[in-house]
């Protein structure tokens, strides 16, 4: 792999892609490092979704490689559109209910969930026009 992939297809989005890749990277070793995998396989089977452990541990084992992968700038797309599916999800099994704020006038809203979902669609838009040769405007 060349280095100067790693800036591809613009510095920001690069600078974006790599933050993202580092922040999942980052959630998903919490995950394993705090032990709450078996707490978060309980909450899928309540709400639903057979096999809530190991549900549990692909959705960490996916935010931890494809974390890695973003940051590298392999698989990007399909890392975004997975990662905007699973943050779907949890707006609407946990956080829709909770309110828009994380803290402050309600808790466990659905803002930050929000945020990263822009951010994988800015970094999927940028990726799909530099696929496609596409100049960016800005």
């Amino acid at each position: 792999m060349q280095v100067s992939n790693l800036f591809k297809p613009t510095h920001s989005i690069a600078a974006l892609r790599m933050l993202a890749g580092a922040i999942f990277i980052l959630h998903a070793s919490a995950r394993v490092y705090n032990n709450t995998l078996p707490e978060l396989g309980d909450f899928l089977n309540k709400t639903g979704f057979p096999f809530g452990y190991y549900l549990a541990w692909a959705v960490t084992i996916f935010e931890l490689a494809g974390g890695f992968a973003m940051f590298f700038r392999f698989f990007v797309k399909l890392f975004c559109i997975g990662e905007i599916i699973i943050l779907i999800t949890g707006i609407f099994i946990v956080h829709w209910k909770n309110g828009w704020f994380v803290v402050d006038m309600s808790l466990n809203g659905m803002e930050y969930s929000v945020i990263l979902i822009s951010i994988l669609l800015a970094i999927l838009v940028a990726e799909r026009k530099a696929e496609r040769n596409i100049t960016p405007l800005l």
